[in-house]
């Protein structure tokens, strides 16, 4: 970030260990209140994937959030964190790299994205149609909400679960066994989100489905059409957003629209809004 020509500052917690957390609820709570309060810090971006982030949703002094907007970016169990932010304030935030991967080295697709959307060069227009495959063609417009699928449904039945009518969602997650997957889009199903929804992009499952005996397995597309069966869903895969370092930046909550034609496409300006 420095060689970017960024000044840094670092939370107090950023490299401690706690656990599997990098420190307690308080140390990390107060590390977020730090970071939103000081007028100093123009962004801030999640050094890891953020396990616990759901200890601290009802902790969150969602007002100072309001009153002090920052670029956040984050990823995986942020999607808690980000997600209910946007619930809670309105505030755009961005799914991407964590300063791990920034400090490993992003690929060429990431680095583009990323840098893109902190500004402030213009986002790529599209953002993604190089290998979009329409599972169920269709087009759609409505809030972009991007996140990590195990991570959204423990935000059902909760204060922090944004309202997705109309949104388009795209999920991914790393290391779920096929029927997890099964049970959590169904759980989506119970809950009424597949039926509030525009539309369905579909990122990388990471390590989901196993690379021998996979006829033990329904595949991925047909568990997406058995439960849109009665929807005239538009359901779209191979979008590069998943648990690898070549993956899209992306704002949560900006307007955007997918078609088969044009991709996937900002309607806004994430940072003017956020």
């Amino acid at each position: 970030m420095r060689r970017w020509g960024y000044e840094v500052a670092t939370g107090k917690c950023a490299d401690h260990k706690h656990a599997y957390f990098s420190g307690n609820d308080d140390e990390r709570l107060e590390d977020l209140i730090w970071a939103f309060s000081d007028p100093s810090i123009k962004a801030i971006i999640c050094s890891r994937g953020g396990y616990g982030s759901g200890r601290l949703l009802s902790r969150i002094p969602y007002d100072l959030v309001t009153a002090n907007p920052k670029f956040f970016v984050g990823f995986s169990d942020v999607t808690a964190l980000s997600w209910a932010i946007f619930a809670k304030t309105g505030l755009i935030t961005f799914s991407g790299p964590t300063i791990g991967e920034i400090g490993d080295g992003l690929p060429e697709i990431a680095l583009r994205t990323f840098q893109a959307l902190i500004g402030p060069r213009e986002p790529p227009d599209p953002l993604w149609n190089e290998s979009l495959q329409p599972l169920k063609p269709g087009s759609a417009a409505g809030p972009l909400f991007p996140g990590c699928l195990s991570m959204i449904v423990t935000l059902l039945g909760t204060p922090y679960m944004p309202d997705l009518s109309g949104a388009i969602l795209l999920i991914e997650d790393v290391g779920e066994k096929p029927y997890r997957i099964d049970r959590m889009l169904t759980h989506l199903k119970n809950a009424g989100i597949l039926e509030q929804i525009s539309a369905l992009l579909v990122g990388t499952m990471q390590d989901c489905w196993p690379k021998k005996n996979r006829g033990r397995h329904l595949p991925l597309e047909e568990i997406l059409l058995q439960l849109t069966e009665s929807h005239p869903l538009p359901i779209y895969t191979g979008i590069p957003y998943g648990h690898h370092p070549d993956r899209l930046t992306l704002p949560i909550g900006a307007r955007a629209e997918i078609t088969e034609a044009g991709g996937l496409r900002l309607l806004e300006d994430p940072l003017v809004r956020g």
